[in-house]
């Protein structure tokens, strides 16, 4: 148990650490595991070497005594073989060496009171042997830890007797280990260098790779705690026209950042939206060039992602005031409605009494008072049957039309109206639009409010424009005159029910007109300048 809670307590603490602190460990520790491996490999192989290289020197020290004992044997001359086996035991690790006769007699030995004495039962053995073989033999004195080397000495063909000459391994490791420290000394000292590289580099780069990291944190925790006003901006992205040298300025990214969230690119002929074309762009160099690493693609994902949480978010604020204005409209309408079907009964019997006073009654100042009230009765008639049409719209009938006959049609309309005024009607069609899906009546009563409102405020020797174009997958119909112009305070009000700058009206008109164009998923927009004039722009999504 102690054991276990242990391990919990070391694990909690690594969860603990800074993602800095951990990649750091991670890389001190592999660099310590490899220099640990790769030192002990160094010294292992080094220490063999070197064994194998004293062993190899030993042998040639036993090869070259039993050269120089030969001719001593022969004559006998104790002395000088003494000499020589009192150098060859100056030799580091050199525990023992002896020469014997034929006869096996020690002539030679590095403890003197052991000469003349017989060699041992298994010394007279390995020096039989190695006599037999006619070469030197290597061997190991089981229980001593000394390696014994055996060499003949022979002239021409007779032996004349052996080299014996034994090496403590205890000796020949503690002589390799003095040899290696200067080695381990200097390994060490290296392996501390590289460790200390290692930390600062592993330092440097966890910084590095951690620092976008903690900005996509702080801007996190801003988004947590409700604000989504978090900057978006990155100053290593590219403009693909950059990039790529790209020539064409019609495509809606030219000059742009952040290509892949624009619709209707032209990189590989005509892209759909973002959401479409996504994949696609993740593998151009673009994407790849702006973004870096997959920590770039992370936080370029979170400012797609909040990007797109804010225009939803403002979406559905739209959404809920288009919402809560059509509610109010709705009752509006409810209200109004029902006060226009009880108007429109009791202004039907004054006109009808009015028409009656006016045919069977005589004298001019009673025609003229039942003229203005037949009049004025037929103008509020007009007014209430427009609050019955905007309150309760008609469902649209769509089906497949021409819009530039339905624009020619409502032109010729208001022509002889413009004719008698002395207004240019001009008329520039796009005969590329194609015949596509909407309700015909209800558009051309759209066009005629907004051409009855410029013949309003034009007068003698002013323009009003039409002109229809397509406009990648819509239909752009604009409505241009050289009139009055409306002000800057107005503006934001036309479309508002009820509202007018007129002295007659029912300010239902333009109303009627932006439903209309809405209830076919289109756009409506206004610009005006006051003594230049007013252009209404209607664009309608091409409905098959």
């Amino acid at each position: 148990m102690p054991g276990l809670i242990k391990k919990i307590h070391i694990r909690g603490a690594f969860r603990r650490m800074s993602l800095v602190q951990k990649f750091s460990a991670a890389v001190v520790f592999l660099i310590f595991t490899v220099m640990v491996m790769v030192n002990t490999l160094i010294i292992t192989h080094q220490r063999r070497a070197f064994k194998a290289e004293m062993e190899g020197n030993h042998r040639v020290l036993a090869e070259k005594l039993a050269r120089d004992v030969m001719e001593l044997l022969i004559f006998v001359d104790p002395l000088r073989l003494d000499k020589l086996v009192r150098t060859t035991a100056q030799t580091p690790a050199c525990t023992y060496a002896v020469i014997v006769d034929k006869k096996m007699r020690i002539v030679a030995h590095t403890s003197r009171k052991l000469l003349g004495q017989t060699a041992s039962g298994e010394m007279q053995r390995q020096i039989s042997l190695a006599v037999e073989r006619r070469e030197g033999t290597v061997g190991e004195i089981s229980g001593e830890g000394i390696r014994e080397i055996i060499i003949p000495v022979a002239a021409d063909y007779e032996v004349v007797g052996a080299v014996v000459v034994g090496f403590s391994n205890d000796a020949i490791e503690a002589v390799i280990d003095t040899n290696l420290q200067g080695l381990k000394k200097y390994i060490l000292l290296i392996s501390f260098l590289i460790m200390g590289m290692g930390i600062g580099i592993a330092y440097v780069l966890a910084r590095f790779l951690t620092t976008p990291i903690q900005k996509l944190k702080g801007k996190m925790e801003l988004v947590q705690a409700g604000s989504l006003d978090v900057d978006t901006s990155d100053e290593h992205l590219v403009p693909c026209h950059d990039l790529f040298g790209c020539g064409l300025k019609e495509c809606p990214a030219y000059g742009r950042k952040r290509c892949w969230t624009i619709p209707g690119t032209l990189c590989c002929g005509t892209q759909g939206d973002p959401y479409q074309k996504m994949c696609e762009c993740r593998r151009c160099l673009v994407y790849k060039d702006s973004c870096g690493d997959e920590i770039g693609e992370l936080v370029e994902v979170f400012h797609q992602m909040i990007t797109r949480l804010r225009d939803s978010i403002r979406e559905l604020e739209e959404s809920n005031k288009e919402k809560t204005r059509l509610e109010r409209l709705s009752a509006l309408g409810e209200m109004s409605m029902t006060v226009a079907h009880e108007i429109k009964n009791p202004l039907n019997a004054i006109r009808g009494a009015a028409s009656y006073l006016k045919n069977n009654f005589e004298g001019e100042v009673l025609q003229e008072f039942l003229s203005i009230i037949e009049e004025e009765t037929r103008r509020l008639n007009e007014i209430v049957t427009s609050i019955l049409r905007y309150s309760r719209p008609v469902p649209l009938k769509v089906q497949l039309s021409d819009l530039n006959k339905v624009v020619r049609d409502t032109v010729e309309l208001v022509r002889q109206e413009a004719m008698e005024n002395d207004v240019e009607m001009a008329l520039s069609l796009d005969e590329r639009i194609p015949s596509f899906s909407f309700d015909a009546q209800q558009l051309k009563q759209a066009f005629l409010n907004i051409l009855v409102n410029s013949l309003d405020v034009t007068g003698a020797g002013d323009t009003i424009r039409i002109s229809t174009e397509l406009v990648d997958s819509r239909v752009r119909v604009a409505i241009r005159d050289t009139g009055a112009g409306i002000s800057e305070e107005a503006l934001s009000e036309i479309f508002k029910p009820f509202f007018t700058t007129k002295t007659r009206g029912s300010g239902l008109g333009l109303a009627c007109v932006e439903r209309i164009v809405k209830d076919h998923k289109g756009d409506i927009s206004v610009t005006s300048t006051v003594g230049t004039g007013t252009e209404f722009t209607i664009s309608l999504p091409l409905w098959k």
